[in-house]
């Protein structure tokens, strides 16, 4: 059975409170991947509470950071979301639409564009390819629109 709310408090309900600011220290991001089950991608998605709701760190955007072992592929893909990513350490190979591949090491950032196929390839011997990952998936999600293609 359905409800009414009054036009005053639907509009209210919308207004969310002012996220505060947050540290998250380079130990506890190691101490969550080293945690985590052994995969050949490790994803960590920072969050300003503790709550799922609290991943959406500012309205609409997501941040994590996210880890490829070495030799690790992550095949190529496109969805409604972009990403803009920042490499934090190894080297890698990105694969962006049909382009050639990129070369990309720490300090490189990175935008993929929504709907742009897109790959990584961790071409490190011996040190993950660690990239921290900021997207507009909680908005995408918000518009009922995580459609994702596989390449």
């Amino acid at each position: 059975q359905g409800a009414f709310f009054s036009y005053k408090d639907f509009r209210q309900s919308l207004h969310q409170p002012p996220v505060s600011a947050q540290v998250w220290k380079r130990g506890e991001l190691t101490d969550m991947r080293q945690s985590l089950e052994a995969s050949e991608v490790d994803i960590v998605a920072l969050a300003h509470d503790n709550s799922i709701e609290g991943c959406k760190l500012t309205p609409g955007m997501a941040v994590s950071m996210q880890w490829l072992k070495p030799g690790a592929v992550l095949n190529g893909h496109a969805h409604s979301w972009w990403h803009l990513f920042i490499i934090q350490s190894g080297r890698g190979a990105l694969t962006l639409g049909d382009a050639d591949e990129v070369s990309v090491s720490m300090g490189d950032v990175l935008l993929v564009p929504a709907w742009t196929r897109h790959g990584f390839v961790n071409t490190s011997d011996d040190e993950p390819l660690a990239m921290l990952n900021m997207s507009n998936m909680p908005q995408m999600a918000s518009l009922s629109n995580l459609g994702d293609r596989q390449a």
